[in-house]
Order: structure tokens, then C-alpha cells, then sequence
């Protein structure tokens, strides 16, 4: 089934995760929250209580294995969403602007190949 387009305002600001608390995100917090608190510009000394809890202490309750030897998910799951949202926006990109897709396109060193 194909992926129904929304408008971009709707797709930037609907929200995406909700947590433990019932804390909602939508993709613009998460962006902002990155490039702006969390290393992107600047690190600020302290981060939001709510982006906090999702980025270290995994308020998002994610987990591997079933319910007998769940672990919680280590790492920043927010990194992963951001990874989520760079993907959405470069198909996008490539499906609604070709023209554009030349310069949309993943840089991969030439170690990596």
C-alpha cells in the first residue's frame, strides 16, 4: 500500500512518540531538540526533562526479547528517530523532486565502500 502524503505543517508537527509518561514528540521537537540542546549547535548544561527522559533514560520503554528476557535498549533512541526522519525527508525529495535527488544523496567515504 502506498504511503498517503500530508501536509508538510501536519507531518512536522503531529506527534510521533509517546512515552512511559504519556510525554508526546513530534518530529520538529526531536530535530530541535538534537541540533539545538544536544550537541548540534551547542550542548545545553540542561536538557528538557521530558527530551531527557527519552534520550537517556529510555522513557520510550523500548526493549529486546519477549516478557520473559526483555532487556531495555541501549543507546539514544532519538538518534535512531532522527536517522527515521532524514529518511522520510530524502525520499520525499526523490520522489516529488528529482531534479533535486542529485543533491539528496547519501555521502559514503570511500573507506566504506
Amino acid at each position: 500500500m502506498p504511503l498517503q502524503r500530508i501536509p508538510f505543517v501536519n507531518w512536522w508537527n503531529d506527534s510521533v512518540l509517546k512515552d512511559n509518561k504519556g510525554r508526546t514528540f513530534c518530529r520538529r521537537e526531536l530535530v530541535l531538540h538534537v541540533a539545538d540542546t544536544d550537541g548540534g549547535a551547542h550542548v545545553d548544561p540542561e536538557l528538557d526533562e521530558a527530551y531527557m527522559a527519552i534520550s537517556r533514560e529510555n522513557s520510550l520503554g523500548w526493549v529486546f526479547g519477549n516478557r520473559n528476557t526483555a532487556n531495555p535498549v541501549e543507546g539514544r533512541p532519538e538518534l535512531a528517530c532522527m536517522r527515521q526522519i532524514a529518511h522520510e525527508l530524502l525520499s520525499t525529495i526523490h520522489e516529488t523532486a528529482p531534479e533535486f535527488s542529485q543533491y539528496a544523496q547519501p555521502i559514503i567515504p570511500p573507506d566504506a565502500a
